[in-house]
């Protein structure tokens, strides 16, 4: 695209539609395009909003698309404390209101799709449907390796600092490639320009760097995912997807949430992993487009 004479890439493109609002006293950073019916994408937990770039390119100019960093994430602000599933839902609704966004359809991926899914459960007339994949039900849900570091929990000043600082150390992009196995189906795919802009940026930047020890505080809050809820009587549509390779939440988790969640469309992603919204973007595209016209 040319501006001016001049050419706009598309990474630069979708970085004006971010803007900075205040939640609860706070900043969140907000991508925000469109007009319509409101779409609100909620990424994964150690992930931002550019997460979803192809599908915030993809949608936007059809749907009101919403995207936010996640306090804790990409250039939101940086709680010091445990990142909860309750101030997640609470910080949602307030964006929500400020926003003026009323019953939009909800899109989440791991953390993201738990924080839709428990804000629909206790509100579901003010959300139109849920489009929900890998959906984090806390430590229990966890790969052995995750499990073990999720479960330590030092006594010491000393022991509490060095945890602290050896899993924010993984939050430097570099280190994150050693994880790719558990990320993916296979090896990492090409990332969307506009995602692989903010990754070199965090290289750059440690306080664009997720809050991984704050986020692995506050994981037991999700445990609610991990054993049966119940659903609300006409609960909205909702379609249930995971990625049949993903090796952070295991396949076999997703026919226990979809055993008591009953959605109306349960997929099984092949040849992704944890991340099907860029390992798979055409195919989750075009799920996701029949899913909102019905």
């Amino acid at each position: 695209m040319q501006t001016n004479g001049q050419v706009i890439s598309p990474e630069e493109l979708l970085e004006t539609y971010q803007i900075q609002t205040v939640i609860h006293g706070q900043t969140w950073n907000v991508f925000d395009k469109g007009s319509g019916t409101p779409v609100i994408f909620l990424h994964n937990g150690g992930g931002t909003l550019w997460n979803w770039a192809h599908q915030l390119e993809h949608f936007s100019s059809k749907y009101r698309v919403i995207a936010p960093d996640l306090p804790g994430f990409g250039r939101s602000y940086r709680p010091f404390k445990p990142l909860t599933l309750n101030a997640y839902v609470q910080g949602l609704s307030a964006l929500l209101e400020t926003l003026d966004c009323h019953k939009p359809i909800l899109v989440g991926n791991c953390i993201g799709a738990s924080v839709a899914l428990e804000f629909a459960l206790h509100q579901p007339q003010k959300v139109t449907s849920l489009a929900l994949f890998n959906i984090c039900g806390g430590t229990p849900m966890l790969n052995p390796y995750l499990q073990f570091w999720a479960d330590l929990r030092p006594h010491t000043a000393l022991g509490k600092a060095l945890l602290q600082y050896m899993i924010d150390l993984t939050s430097h992009p570099d280190l994150q490639q050693l994880s790719t196995h558990l990320i993916y189906a296979n090896n990492e795919p090409d990332l969307h320009p506009t995602l692989n802009q903010f990754i070199q940026q965090q290289r750059l930047d440690p306080r664009l760097r997720a809050s991984l020890y704050w986020l692995v505080m506050g994981l037991d809050s999700f445990n609610v995912f991990s054993q049966p809820r119940q659903k609300p009587a006409h609960f909205l549509p909702v379609l249930l997807g995971w990625g049949a390779q993903n090796r952070t939440l295991t396949a076999s988790w997703a026919g226990f949430i979809a055993e008591w969640l009953s959605p109306d469309q349960f997929w099984l992603i092949e040849n992704a992993g944890h991340m099907p919204m860029y390992e798979q973007p055409k195919l989750v595209n075009e799920t996701l487009e029949v899913f909102f016209k019905q």
